[in-house]
This record gives structure tokens, C-alpha cells and sequence, in this order.
């Protein structure tokens, strides 16, 4: 069995304009932040156009990729969950199927405790957004992470909650994740979690940041000497950064790798204290190389098909389209396909190797080699 690739994919550009402005407003309040890429190829579309939408499904499934992750969010106007997936329902099927993230940071129901017939209605409501089109499934469930898991009350007893509803709509069963980097004392399995997810580059930054300002740098800033962001924002080495998500991934637990391309944040903090992945060994206008993102992404796919177990074994991208953090695999001006060509390159490399593997013969030496290979070192020695 293969390795799955779930991409995280933002619902919002649908009916009408409202959803792109920020991004065709953005502007970079520094030099040296990476201005924000547009759409090319697929264009500024509106997934609630039924050709528009399948042109984008077309493009995620010719890159390899098994699914889409959409956000959950309690809608304060409606009074119910909501995915935006409608549109993409009947694009879905066997090979290509919907996985949700619950952002359950601005819910603040589950924040506290409530009665007992309100919570089930609220996870009726839960389980409700998340029953459209045909699930991605890992280990038999429909793929359902949670964002901030610290912030749920009682949350072994909400999880099993959210099963029982699940169980009683009809669905195949939950496969919930915590977004999470480690798990090593089994605290969030014994919660009822099946599996961790890293958590996105803003959330997890997992080296140092290559920018350590001094009080004299603040001065020099104050002083209209330096540029602000020198001081504000934090500069992550993509290499290191990336790399340090998978070093000792054994040791932490059973934590399904995330990757990305890039990512910078600034559009989300103009008054500074953004965070950017930077590649300082390139030139040009490309914040990270593409090459190492490759090797990145093969990398994690190796090592989910030789440590999760055969229904588990899934890569989840940061972004299909995250058009405003610069993780976006879509097509775009600056990048033109690149990163698409990147990400597929690596998908289609990964499988071939992890096919090759499955299909070779048992090459592993018997007892009776391994000790007449012990007895020629031995004898090597003494020559």
C-alpha cells in the first residue's frame, strides 16, 4: 500500500471576488519580505463554478496528491460547522478524497463545560459538516484533526463523544489526529487520539531562528538605522528548519510528517512579529530551494511507509493553495510550476522507490553468511 498525500486546501475562493481581495491588496511592508505570488494556470477561480472546481481537483490529482484538508469552523451566523467543501463533493471518489481540520480555537464551546444534550447537539452539528463527498480515509475513519487540542475540556470524554456521532450518521468512523509535534509519554493516544499531525511552520518552529537582534539592534531600529523587521520578525533557515522536523522522528511518538515548500507570514502581522522560512544559499527571488523541498517531502514519505502501519501510512502538504503564506503548489506567476512540477517529481520518485521496495525479493543474509562474513573481518584483522 502506498503513501497518501493529503493537501491542505482553503475552501473560501467561491462565490465571487471577496475571497482573493486580500490577496490582490497585499503589499509587502518590507524589502525583505517575499511578495505574494498570484494564480496562473487555474486563474482566479470560483470553486462554486463546477468546471472551475474540477479543473482544480484535475491539476491536485495529476500531482500525485490523494485529497483535500478543509477547515471546519462554527459559523457564528448560521449556527452550524461549515467546510465550504459542497463544491468539491461530487469531484470526490475513490482516488481522490475530503479530510478535515476542526479549528476549534475560535469555537469556544468546548472551551468550557456545557450540558450534556447541548454538547451532543453541538457534535451532531460537527460530524454533520464533515459527512460530504467521499472521505479520505486513514485506518478505516474519516480523517478529522484538531487544530488546538489543549484548548478542548474533558477532552477524552469530547472525542468519544465525537465517535458515537459519527458511529450514529452512518460514517465509517473518525480517525482523529492532535496537531501536535511529540507524543512520547502516549498522553494524547491515551485520549483517545489515533495519531499526531506536526503542526504548520507557524506553530512549530522546529530550529533556531537565524536572526538573533540585540538591544543594539533595537536601537539601530529605533534610531531609523535598520529596517523593523530585523527586530520584529524571525528568519528561519529552510534547510535546518526542515530538517529538524525529521531527525529522531522515532522518538517522538506516532506523529504524521507535515511539509511545505515555503512559508512566511507577514500578510497576518502587519505591525511586525512574522515569521518567514528563508534559504540563504540561493539567489534570486525564490525564498527556498526547491530541490531540498523535494527532498523534504521524499524523505517523509519514506519514512511514513517504513514507521505508520499499512492503512495509516499518509504525508500531509501545508497547502494546496495557501496563496497568502507562499505554501501554495498551485501554479503562479512568480513560481510559475515549479513548485507543482516539485511536488509531483517527488510523489511519483517516493512511490516508484517505496513500490521497488515492496517488489523485491527478501535480500537479507541467513545466520550461516553472517558468520562467515564475522570470520573473514576477524581474519582480516589479524593478517
Amino acid at each position: 500500500m502506498t503513501v497518501k498525500v493529503l493537501a491542505f486546501f482553503d475552501s473560501r475562493y467561491q462565490g465571487g471576488d471577496d475571497a482573493w481581495k486580500s490577496l490582490r491588496e497585499a503589499v509587502p511592508p518590507s524589502r525583505q519580505h517575499f511578495a505574494l505570488d498570484r494564480p496562473s494556470t487555474l486563474g482566479w477561480y470560483d470553486l462554486s463554478n463546477p468546471q472551475s472546481a474540477a479543473q482544480v481537483v484535475l491539476f491536485a490529482r495529476n500531482a500525485g496528491i490523494d485529497g483535500f484538508v478543509l477547515d471546519v469552523e462554527w459559523d457564528k451566523t448560521q449556527k452550524s460547522y461549515s467546510s465550504g467543501g459542497e463544491p468539491l463533493a461530487d469531484l470526490t471518489g475513490e482516488h481522490f478524497g475530503l479530510a478535515f481540520q476542526w479549528r476549534n480555537g475560535p469555537d469556544q464551546f468546548w472551551q468550557s463545560p456545557a450540558p450534556d444534550a447541548l454538547r451532543q447537539e453541538r457534535a451532531a452539528a460537527l460530524i454533520k459538516a464533515i459527512n460530504i463527498g467521499a472521505p479520505a480515509l486513514m485506518g478505516g475513519g474519516v480523517v478529522l484533526a484538531v487544530k488546538y487540542p489543549k484548548l478542548i475540556w474533558e477532552p477524552k470524554a469530547t472525542l468519544a463523544l465525537l465517535r458515537a456521532e459519527a458511529k450514529a450518521a452512518g460514517l465509517p468512523g473518525l480517525y482523529l489526529m492532535a496537531c501536535r509535534a511529540e507524543d512520547q509519554n502516549g498522553s494524547y493516544a491515551a485520549l483517545g487520539y489515533d495519531a499526531l499531525l506536526d503542526p504548520g511552520p507557524a506553530e512549530w518552529q522546529s530550529c533556531p531562528p537565524a536572526n538573533n537582534p540585540s538591544g543594539f539592534d533595537y536601537l539601530e531600529v529605533m534610531a531609523g538605522l535598520r529596517d523593523s523587521v530585523d527586530y520584529m520578525d524571525r528568519f528561519y533557515d529552510y534547510p535546518l528548519f526542515a530538517v529538524a522536523r525529521m531527525i529522531n522522528r522515532d522518538q517522538r511518538g506516532k506523529v504524521v510528517p507535515r511539509v511545505f515548500p515555503g512559508f512566511f507570514n507577514w500578510q497576518k502581522h502587519p505591525e511586525g512579529g512574522a515569521m518567514h522560512l528563508i534559504n540563504r544559499r540561493s539567489s534570486g527571488p525564490q525564498p527556498v530551494d526547491r530541490h531540498l523541498y523535494g527532498l523534504f517531502f521524499e524523505n517523509a514519505m519514506l519514512w511514513a511507509r517504513g514507521h505508520l502501519p499499512a492503512d495509516e501510512r499518509a504525508v500531509f502538504l501545508d497547502s494546496w493553495n495557501g496563496w497568502l503564506t507562499g505554501s501554495q503548489v498551485e501554479p503562479g506567476l512568480l513560481d510559475g510550476d515549479l513548485v507543482y512540477n516539485a511536488t509531483r517529481n517527488a510523489i511519483d520518485r517516493s512511490r516508484y522507490v517505496i513500490k521497488s521496495r515492496e517488489q523485491s525479493p527478501d535480500c537479507s543474509l541467513d545466520d550461516a553468511v553472517k558468520e562467515r562474513i564475522a570470520l573473514l573481518v576477524e581474519a582480516a584483522k589479524n593478517f
